[in-house]
């Protein structure tokens, strides 16, 4: 099962996660990604063990298989974040204007389209292929 996890960043640096998509839903929060990541991990064992305890059969259901995290983050986090992205090479590998590129990953209130936000993803997916092709 893939749960969806929409991922934010407080004004004091604090990495929040909050499930999409599982009844009753799990936060969980961290100093970096990488330690929100761990803390929703051990709130999910703790939402099923709760869940055994209460003969949730629907809850466990869920667990059936294997259980992935898809994280969504805003364009100023993950910028942020991979801020080693060069954004304004990156904007011309996808064909769009790196001005709007940066306006979309500095200020969190522009609206960025679904089928822009899939161009985005498509180019940044397409940068980790290349990268991962690299042997050295």
């Amino acid at each position: 099962m893939a749960i969806k996890v929409q991922v934010e960043k407080s004004a004091e640096g604090i990495y929040w996660g909050s499930t999409q998509n599982i009844p009753g839903g799990i936060t969980a929060d961290g100093v970096n990604f990488t330690e929100m990541k761990k803390n929703l991990k051990e709130a999910l064992e703790l939402y099923f063990e709760t869940a055994e305890e209460l003969s949730d059969k629907d809850i466990l259901k869920l667990k059936e298989g294997e259980i992935i995290f898809e994280f969504s983050l805003n364009l100023s986090d993950l910028f942020e974040k991979f801020n080693m992205i060069n954004k304004s090479k990156f904007a011309e590998m996808i064909n769009i204007n790196s001005s709007l590129l940066r306006q979309y990953s500095s200020n969190k209130e522009v609206y960025v389209s679904e089928q822009r936000a899939k161009e985005i993803e498509k180019g940044l997916h397409s940068l980790g292929e290349q990268l991962q092709a690299i042997r050295l």
